[in-house]
């Protein structure tokens, strides 16, 4: 369903350089290019591994739930930031519950395999969510613009590759893959009539939000920690990429390692072989 806004109903307008969230995209520009492409490039990669996609969704999990944690705890609050919060906050963004579902699946419903973070970096980086802004409260409206926005942009993107990958969803005896697809791909689905109007809702109410309850000092420090979450998901992703090159490192390794164990017991056994054969002809002579 389509639901058209008025246009003089859409703020803040990509010219108005005031607003929080156009300075946040002008500030993280060239980092914003340069994930996106990453992003990119390591998604097509996932898609035909589901090892390596299981991994980073399961990345996404737990940065979401830090977030979504965090956010809790300042809702259930009263401070200055607690009505800036809600205004901007709505339900239907939360990602940590939907991620939990596709975790399932790809875990046979075992969620002690993904209960804790195991990669150094996204350990780090989700300490860092709940200290900074059990410190700073205001610092969550960077994630709540940078994390979310992006899964808008890209989500309806995203799920149209997932549901073309082949081989990257276990078969399920008894349902078809067009039902497969929608319990494995939650994360990038948003429950609303409308993705488009909820997202041009979302970005009015967080400009309505910020624009005249923050100081230039805060609005700073939101800016900063911006960027900070696009360096953090680039380091997160390099982590993952990391760790599946010394996976196979270690595979190719014990494979050349044991392989050359066999090649020199063969040579070893041919070798044997000719000198026993050089001394019985010796022997007949």
């Amino acid at each position: 369903m389509n639901t058209k806004i008025p246009q003089q109903e859409i703020i803040p307008l990509r010219t108005d350089l005031a607003a929080l969230g156009n300075r946040i995209n002008a500030e993280t520009r060239n980092a914003h290019n340069k994930i996106d492409k990453m992003m990119t490039l390591k998604f097509a990669l996932a898609l035909r591994d589901p090892k390596i996609y299981r991994q980073g969704i399961q990345m996404y999990y737990h940065i979401f739930s830090a977030i979504e944690d965090s956010l809790d705890r300042e809702l259930a609050k009263e401070t200055p930031w607690t009505s800036i919060l809600k205004q901007v906050y709505k339900p239907t963004i939360r990602r940590s519950e939907r991620l939990y579902k596709d975790l399932l699946f790809y875990y046979d419903n075992d969620p002690k395999k993904f209960a804790e973070p195991i990669m150094p970096e996204q350990i780090r980086f989700i300490r860092h969510i709940k200290e900074s802004t059990a410190e700073k409260p205001y610092l969550l409206l960077a994630y709540m613009h940078v994390m979310y926005l992006a899964l808008f942009a890209g989500g309806r993107i995203f799920r149209s590759k997932l549901a073309k990958a082949v081989g990257l969803f276990p078969q399920v005896v008894g349902k078809t893959t067009e039902e497969i697809s929608l319990e494995a791909t939650n994360f990038f689905r948003f429950e609303c009539e409308d993705e488009d109007a909820f997202r041009i809702v979302y970005k009015r109410d967080y400009e309505l939000a910020t624009r005249n309850n923050l100081t230039e000092t805060e609005k700073q420090e939101i800016i900063k920690e911006s960027q900070l979450v696009f360096e953090e998901n680039a380091t997160c992703v390099k982590e993952i990429e990391s760790h599946n090159l010394r996976r196979l490192q270690e595979k190719v390794l014990y494979k050349v390692a044991t392989k050359g164990y066999y090649v020199v017991l063969a040579v070893l056994i041919m070798l044997a072989v000719f000198l026993l054969k050089t001394i019985a002809s010796r022997l007949l002579l």
